[in-house]
């Protein structure tokens, strides 16, 4: 059986990247999954009606399907992972063959509101940031990935993002094996990524 890790945090705290480190360490031997992909399909709606939804709320995301698609890749069963785009707010008609692996990531910053992938986690990591860096951050990403501009990502940041941090997410700490300091912009801390391979391979 898949050995099942978390990795949550807030916004711009760093999750992905810690993800993809982890991912280059273990090549096949681990199956990482993007949460944000699995955010619900409002392609129905008008668009001004999609740039007014708040994705920081564990409702905004289809945890039914993602819990599914999380037993079949235990169950050492491939996925069709969907393909979230922010840029229009709708989930793309393609999606993504995943295959199951030895070690499997789950990346988001709900990952640890959605029960039956909780309960199936082994091993809890928060990805730890100040909120200013956090920001910061995701302006850099948006505009690059996502086709925002400066003052919609700090509207959005300011409006929901922070406030449902403090609710949803900054709680989930409490919870986590692991909290990793990540408030360096120079990269990652290799110290760290150390100690939570160390445990990773001390566990599998």
């Amino acid at each position: 059986m898949s050995y099942i890790i978390g990795i949550g945090g807030g916004s711009g705290a760093g999750k992905s990247t810690l993800a993809i480190r982890l991912k280059e360490i273990y090549g096949d031997d681990m199956t990482v999954i993007q949460y944000d992909n699995y955010c619900c399909d409002r392609s129905y709606l008008t668009m001004e009606e999609r740039q007014k939804i708040n994705y920081d709320v564990p409702s905004s995301y289809d945890g039914a399907l993602f819990s599914e698609h999380l037993r079949l890749l235990k169950q050492n069963q491939s996925i069709e992972r969907p393909i979230f785009d922010f840029a229009s707010h709708s989930r793309l008609k393609e999606t993504v063959t995943i295959a199951p692996s030895k070690i499997i990531v789950l990346d988001g910053i709900m990952v640890y509101q959605v029960k039956e992938a909780l309960d199936s986690i082994d091993y809890k990591i928060f990805v730890d940031a100040k909120e200013e860096l956090r920001l910061d951050r995701r302006i850099k990403r948006d505009i690059v990935e996502r086709g925002r501009t400066k003052e919609s990502v700090i509207t959005q940041f300011t409006s929901t993002v922070a406030p449902m941090h403090k609710i949803y997410v900054e709680p989930t700490k409490n919870i986590c094996d692991f909290v990793f300091d990540n408030n360096n912009n120079d990269g990652l801390d290799e110290n760290q990524v150390k100690k939570i391979v160390d445990y990773i391979n001390n566990n599998i």
